[in-house]
C-alpha cells in the first residue's frame, strides 16, 4: 500500500470515495458526525448500521459492499482483523488507532487526535488519484480540550470549514519528525494501565489492550452515577464521545455517557486518577 499524507482524516476518507469510485457505503451510527458529512460531500448514498456491545456490526454486508469500520478508542484491532477478512472492501478509519497497521482496502488515521499538531492524517490506499492537490498552508495553535476548551474549540470549527482535499503541511512534516513515538506508545500505554486499576471494576466497556494496540482514550461507560458525579464535580474538561443516542439504539445502553479519559496528558491523567470513588 501507498502512504498518502493529507490535511484531515475526513479528507482521507473523501479521497477514497473518488478513488474507488463509491457511490454507496455503509457507515456506523457510533462514530463522529463529521464523517458522514465528507461522505455526503462526495454524493455517496449513506445506509447506516448499529454496532453491539462487541463493537462489531450487528448485521451482514454482501461482499461487494463498501463499508466503514472505526476503530473504537484504538483498541478494536481484533474487530478490525475479523472484518477485513471477511470484507473485500472493508475502510478502516482509524482516527482513533494512529498506530494500528493498516488493514483493509484502505485505511487512514488522524495526527492531531495523537500528538500536538494542528492537523494532518495517513492514508493508506493502493488507489492513487492522478488529481494534483494543493499543499496545506493553515496556521493553527493546537491545544488540547483540557488546556483551553474555548479555544479547542475555535479549532475545531474552523478545521470544518476545511473542505478541500490537501497534502499535508510542511510544518507538520516537520513536527512529525521530531516527535519520538516510541515515547508516545509507551506513555499513552502506562497512563491506559493506570486508569483501568481505578476504573475497570465499574466500566462498562472491556479495556483489555491486544498486541500492539496504542490507545487514543481510555473510555468510561458507567451506570454508578455517584461516580459520575465525583468526576464531574472536580470541574475537570472530559469528552463525551457522540452521545445522545436515542434509547431504542443498542447503543445507547453503554454508549450515550461514555467519557474519553486522556492519555496525552500525565498531570491531568493524575487529577483523574486521583479520584476517590468509593
Amino acid at each position: 500500500m501507498e502512504i498518502i499524507k493529507l490535511n484531515l482524516a475526513r479528507n482521507c476518507l473523501k479521497y477514497i470515495c473518488k478513488a474507488y469510485g463509491i457511490n454507496k457505503i455503509f457507515l456506523p451510527y457510533y462514530t463522529c458526525p463529521v464523517v458522514w458529512n465528507a461522505v455526503r460531500e462526495e454524493n455517496c448514498k449513506v445506509n447506516f448500521y448499529h454496532i453491539g456491545k462487541d463493537f462489531l456490526p450487528t448485521e451482514e454486508f454482501t461482499k461487494d459492499s463498501f463499508i466503514l469500520y472505526t476503530n473504537y478508542f484504538g483498541i478494536n484491532s481484533n474487530n478490525c482483523k475479523l472484518l477485513a477478512k471477511k470484507y473485500p472492501n472493508l475502510i478502516i478509519d482509524n482516527s482513533q488507532g494512529f498506530f494500528a497497521e493498516p488493514l483493509g482496502l484502505a485505511s487512514f488515521n488522524s495526527l492531531r487526535k495523537f500528538f500536538n499538531v494542528q492537523n494532518g492524517a495517513y492514508l493508506f490506499t493502493s488507489k492513487i488519484l492522478e488529481q494534483e492537490f494543493q499543499t496545506d498552508e493553515i496556521e493553527l495553535t493546537p491545544i488540547s480540550m483540557q488546556k483551553n476548551y474555548e479555544k479547542f474549540l475555535k479549532n475545531e470549527l474552523f478545521l470544518d470549514s476545511q473542505k478541500d482535499i490537501k497534502i499535508i503541511s510542511p510544518k507538520v512534516e516537520q513536527e512529525m519528525g521530531n516527535i519520538n513515538l516510541e515515547k508516545e506508545k509507551r506513555k499513552r500505554i502506562e497512563l491506559f494501565k493506570q486508569y483501568a486499576q481505578v476504573f475497570d471494576e465499574y466500566n462498562n466497556i472491556p479495556t483489555t489492550l491486544k498486541d500492539g494496540e496504542v490507545p487514543y482514550c481510555y473510555p468510561f461507560s458507567t451506570n454508578n452515577k455517584k461516580i459520575k458525579q465525583k468526576l464531574w464535580a472536580k470541574n475537570l474538561t472530559l469528552l463525551q464521545l457522540w452521545k445522545n443516542f436515542p434509547k431504542s439504539f443498542i447503543e445507547s445502553e453503554i454508549l450515550n455517557n461514555t467519557i474519553a479519559l486522556p492519555l496525552d496528558d500525565a498531570e491531568y491523567a493524575e487529577k483523574i486518577i486521583s479520584t476517590q470513588l468509593s
